[in-house]
């Protein structure tokens, strides 16, 4: 499911919850880089583009972590194999997209799985009631250090919340938000990232919205999203 990009939680994590306090260094997609160019040309096709975006949005080189933290226990807590939380299939990936404040971001992954049944099931396990509580349940127990990593000295992170995703407002996708005040130097920053899934055969979206402070316009959320499920 998760890992469907890049990690259970990166895309949820501190990667892009810190990204509005510190620089994100990025790193090489291991899978992507492995696999055989004509594997992937599909999925880059399918990818969005800066031309996509509002007028005035910039992109930048995305960082694409990979941990398995956490994902014995999300699988546990789901009640679906492990196995089906960690697989890392080849995927390609597009820039990091922002708003002129950076306060907006967009990233959007396109993975080939081995099989149409194995992208159904993972959208199913992203569809799962259960899977945005078991989330906020990991996310805020004794895993929290883990998954968020080590956080800047005088800077806190609030609860976590984690919500599924309205999916009439998103024909074609499940998904989940998740919420987090980040508070520091006398100021809080409310972060909300939220992740969309899409699959299609053996292709399969994963379109991160991140914002600070600043909400998303459910209909730029909207728009993305249906241009994103067109592509596949």
């Amino acid at each position: 499911m998760m890992h469907w990009r890049r990690s259970a939680w990166a895309g949820l994590g501190v990667g892009l919850v810190l990204a509005t306090l510190s620089s994100i260094v990025p790193i090489a997609s291991a899978a992507e880089a492995s696999s055989p160019p004509g594997e992937l040309q599909q999925a880059h096709k399918a990818l969005l583009v800066l031309s996509d975006m509002p007028a005035g949005w910039t992109s930048k080189k995305s960082s694409n972590p990979n941990s398995n933290v956490g994902d014995a226990q999300l699988a546990h807590c789901i009640g679906v194999p492990t196995s089906l939380i960690a697989e890392n299939p080849p995927s390609a990936y597009s820039p990091e997209f922002q708003n002129k404040s950076g306060s907006l971001s967009v990233n959007d992954q396109v993975t080939v799985f081995p099989s149409a049944k194995n992208a159904a099931a993972e959208l199913a396990t992203v569809a799962k009631p259960k899977t945005p509580g078991c989330m906020t349940q990991l996310a805020s127990g004794p895993l929290k250090a883990k998954l968020f990593g080590k956080t800047p000295a005088g800077v806190t992170l609030g609860t976590v919340l984690v919500s599924a995703t309205d999916r009439s407002a998103f024909p074609g996708t499940a998904g989940y938000s998740m919420s987090v005040p980040i508070s520091g130097h006398g100021v809080t920053v409310n972060v909300t990232a939220t992740e969309l899934f899409a699959v299609k055969g053996r292709l399969g979206h994963q379109i991160t919205f991140t914002s600070s402070n600043e909400p998303f316009s459910i209909g730029l959320e909207q728009h993305l999203a249906s241009v994103a499920v067109g592509r596949l």
